[in-house]
């Protein structure tokens, strides 16, 4: 019987582990991709880390813009042309320059725009500080 039951509060402990790398791995507060081998850090302005992922977003879609560099910095250029859209993206998110051509890069580390790329469909909507915040479900 004792043996049981330590068995059930090793298996309940397990999953409790689990469930918490889990929820800290899919939370904000990770810092994101590190920067790789041979790659420049750019400067991109982000959402401020937070514990908790975001549940819901604003209902307006940023423009559809071409990825670009201007200084140190990553940009978005409104298809249309114009001046630069000042955009906040969740945090976590990071760019760089990468043989040469800059990228947009997700808290996972998947690469959302090259230089040159054209990106559209983000969800979220224009903040206090008239930047368009970026908001992904669970970012």
């Amino acid at each position: 019987m004792l043996r049981r039951h330590a068995r059930a509060v090793t298996g309940m402990a397990g999953v409790l582990l689990l469930l918490t790398l889990g929820v800290a791995r899919l939370s904000p507060m990770w810092p994101g991709p590190a920067l790789p081998a041979g790659a420049t850090a750019l400067a991109v302005a982000t959402e401020p880390a937070h514990l908790l992922p975001t549940m819901g977003c604003p209902l307006a879609l940023l423009l559809p813009a071409r990825v670009a560099v201007e200084g140190d910095s990553l940009v978005l250029i409104p298809e249309a042309g114009g001046d630069p859209i000042e955009v906040a993206w969740p945090a976590g998110w990071k760019a760089w320059r990468l043989g040469g051509r800059a990228e947009l890069v997700a808290h996972d580390g998947t690469v959302v725009g090259r230089e040159g790329d054209v990106i559209s469909g983000f969800g979220g909507g224009v903040g206090t500080d008239d930047a368009f915040h970026v908001c992904i479900e669970g970012s």
